[in-house]
């Protein structure tokens, strides 16, 4: 009867030995899972700044409400070369020393004028972090529901059953130019 407690207790320890180093203690809990690359909480919540700041909310939905912040992550994890994510986060760590660590906490006139002056910047990383972050944000919210159903409507089928050789153009009205 001891060996039977005995081996029970053998597999126990060994399965907690081998999920051991997949635990994370640290306090800084990141909202997105990632496969291959490692980010903490401030260089999420500096992402997410700089992705309002690129696509702020005003009378429609804007880059946050999109998640395109989450789109750039899982973009840059998943699709992306080792080097090419290597580059990413020292951007994103220059960006974040550039700007005294403080980007977060600035008003959104303050976060504009150091991100428009950043795109003209010296520093090559910090352009092309910048520019990365703003390729991907725009692809992401023009792919976005919100975007294809309410700002450029989308119809499966353009012009089924109502099509006119001319008509007169409505500079009012929405229309599709990927149609």
């Amino acid at each position: 009867m001891n060996r039977r407690n005995a081996l029970k207790n053998l597999g126990l320890f060994t399965g907690g030995v081998l999920l051991f180093p997949s635990c994370d203690f640290s306090d800084e809990k990141v909202g997105i899972i990632l496969n291959k690359l490692k980010i903490n909480a401030k260089q999420e919540s500096l992402l997410t700044s700089i992705v309002d700041t690129i696509i702020p909310e005003d009378k429609t939905p804007g880059g946050i409400s999109a998640k395109c912040h989450n789109f750039v992550w899982a973009y840059i994890d998943d699709c992306t070369s080792p080097e090419d994510q290597k580059k990413f986060i020292a951007g994103l760590n220059e960006f974040n020393t550039k700007t005294n660590n403080s980007f977060d906490q600035k008003n959104m006139e303050e976060r504009t004028k150091i991100v428009d002056s950043s795109f003209s910047d010296d520093n090559k990383n910090i352009q092309n972090f910048l520019n990365s972050v703003k390729g991907l944000s725009v692809w992401c919210y023009t792919n976005s529901e919100h975007f294809l159903t309410v700002e450029m409507p989308y119809k499966l089928v353009p012009g089924a059953g109502t099509y006119n050789t001319c008509k007169t153009i409505d500079p009012n009205q929405k229309i599709n130019s990927n149609a």
